[in-house]
């Protein structure tokens, strides 16, 4: 015989292989016995109920499943339970044999390497919530119960769009693609995950081309006498390539308004002071944005009013959006950031990204009045934002 009793009953009886060659070397399959049997080791449990295994072979894969069965236990890949009914052993389940060492020789993923998988996921996940620009999408990442390989895919973009903006880069989307060194073009379902997430174009990945949206009453002179008269319309969106190569500003801003909020920022175009240009600051700004907004404020030189969101991300970005202003040597002030802003009905509580934003900064030197907001948010565990009251 090929087999010999483990254990027996008149009624119930375990069987193993007499001379096993498993574990060590597989025996000989068939290309259909093989691929059955890596459809039975999928997964992670060394027990199967001989009726899971025959509703994974199908209906036309059940005489298969009956002759691996049994060559799987002559060959002591598995031993079997069964069970006497009307004087006829029937399979009640399959126990696998070293199932890890088994799965890898079929060329599977194994328990511990779906736990180590696991482990690493979570480590580059836990190295993007410390970063900036993409800790929120990180944190909303690590919070779903998403399919580990989907959620490498998405971690691997964020990885990308974190070297993107260590180097300064700017371009269009296929640009980012090919920074992501993918050999194919990244899914219009991954763009759409990003897009809820980022404000791409803020990050220097455009569709097309990179722009600034301004308002005001400026007119703006290039080469050749090209002019673009801003109080034609309540905002212009303009190509920064453009705007890097303007000659001059006619009736310059007495004070430059910059707003992350674009709600907020079609609302003060649509009823701005005199005297007023305003700058949409579409998230973290990039260095296409703060090459655009140095050229002009070099040729019209004022102050700037700065309004994010009041929340950890919102101090960083309004500090962001001063390094122009800094390096020009110009005054700048948060404006619409006030502590009072979280004394309001229906706020979010803080997430873990931002307190690791309020944690980097904590030992920082910040303006008066956003060390006030870092002080209130940290002390009231909510945000809020600018759309509410600008």
């Amino acid at each position: 015989m090929n087999t010999r009793e483990l254990s027996a009953s008149r009624l119930r009886r375990h069987l193993a292989a007499a001379q096993p060659v498993w574990p060590g070397a597989l025996p000989a399959l068939r290309v259909d016995e093989r691929e059955l049997l890596t459809d039975w080791l999928r997964g992670s449990a060394d027990t199967r109920p001989w009726q899971s295994l025959l509703q994974a072979a199908g209906p036309g894969r059940i005489e298969l499943a009956e002759a691996l069965s049994q060559k799987a236990l002559e060959a002591g890949i598995a031993t079997r339970h069964e069970r006497s009914e009307h004087g006829r052993w029937w399979p009640v389940k399959l126990c696998w044999i070293e199932l890890e060492a088994l799965q890898a020789a079929l060329g599977l993923a194994t328990r511990s390497d779906r736990d180590a998988r696991t482990a690493a996921l979570a480590q580059r996940l836990d190295a993007l919530m410390a970063d900036e620009r993409v800790g929120e999408a990180a944190q909303a990442l690590a919070d779903t119960r998403m399919a580990t390989m989907a959620a490498e895919a998405r971690v691997a973009l964020l990885e990308a769009l974190v070297r993107w903006g260590a180097e300064g880069r700017s371009g269009l989307r296929r640009d980012f693609a090919l920074h992501l060194d993918h050999t194919k073009a990244i899914a219009a379902g991954e763009w759409a995950w990003l897009e809820r997430h980022f404000d791409l174009p803020a990050l220097g990945i455009e569709a097309f081309a990179a722009t600034l949206t301004l308002a005001g009453d400026a007119r703006l002179r290039w080469a050749d006498d090209r002019r673009v008269d801003l109080a034609a319309a309540p905002f212009f969106a303009l190509p920064v390539d453009a705007l890097r190569a303007l000659q001059h500003i006619d009736t310059p801003p007495a004070r430059w308004w910059l707003i992350e909020n674009r709600a907020s920022f079609e609302k003060q175009a649509a009823r701005r002071a005199p005297g007023d240009a305003l700058v949409w600051i579409a998230g973290r700004p990039t260095r296409a944005w703060g090459e655009a907004v140095s050229r002009l404020i070099e040729l019209a030189p004022a102050p700037a009013a700065i309004s994010a969101d009041a929340d950890p991300a919102g101090i960083e970005i309004a500090r962001a959006a001063a390094e122009p202003w800094e390096r020009a040597g110009l005054a700048w002030t948060a404006t619409a950031m006030e502590p009072e802003r979280l004394a309001r009905p229906g706020l979010q509580p803080l997430g873990a990204y931002d307190r690791g934003v309020l944690a980097r900064l904590a030992g920082q030197a910040l303006p008066a009045e956003l060390a006030a907001l870092r002080d209130a948010l940290a002390e009231r565990g909510v945000k809020a934002e600018q759309e509410g009251w600008l």
